[in-house]
């Protein structure tokens, strides 16, 4: 009983942390869509912000991986006497809750954000189309003058005076 206590214990921690490195996912993800909404969209601080939800999200599997084995070992003695930790299984249940209310706002978010990222690519590919398009006009233009000059022709200039 007191070992089922301790991985209980283990079990509330993993959780407080997880909760701590989802609210940083949430604050990453409100970042990402404050720089999305600017006009000049800073893509390095973008970049940065993906990089470290990348850690975070990475930590979190981890702490998931970790709970699970845990839960594994005691979760059919907390079954057997839901009574004996009811008190604990509640404290687990609401930090869970609390846990899967951010992801849903996350994944709202994240859902806005990807739509916003989307148009953003689409109007930077545009421009890239018609930079290529202005380049290939100007590269002929030059290549047509450039062209118009050559020494075996003959030019006459007639003056009349």
């Amino acid at each position: 009983m007191d070992s089922v206590n301790t991985y209980i214990s283990v079990l509330h921690g993993s959780l407080r942390k997880k909760l701590e490195l989802v609210k940083e996912l949430l604050e990453f993800t409100k970042e990402q869509n404050i720089i999305l909404n600017e006009d000049d969209v800073d893509i390095d601080s973008f970049d940065k912000i993906v990089s470290e939800k990348d850690i975070r999200i990475n930590e979190v599997l981890e702490i998931d991986k970790g709970f699970d084995s845990v839960f594994n070992k005691i979760g059919s003695t907390i079954k057997a006497n839901p009574q004996e930790y009811r008190q604990q299984i509640l404290e687990l249940q609401n930090l869970i809750r609390t846990i899967t209310d951010i992801g849903v706002e996350i994944e709202g978010l994240e859902n806005k954000n990807k739509e916003k990222f989307s148009k953003f690519i689409l109007a930077k590919r545009e421009e890239i189309k018609d930079f290529k398009k202005s380049n290939n006009t100007a590269a002929s233009y030059y290549k047509n003058m450039s062209n118009q000059h050559q020494e075996w022709k003959s030019y006459f200039v007639d003056r009349k005076n």
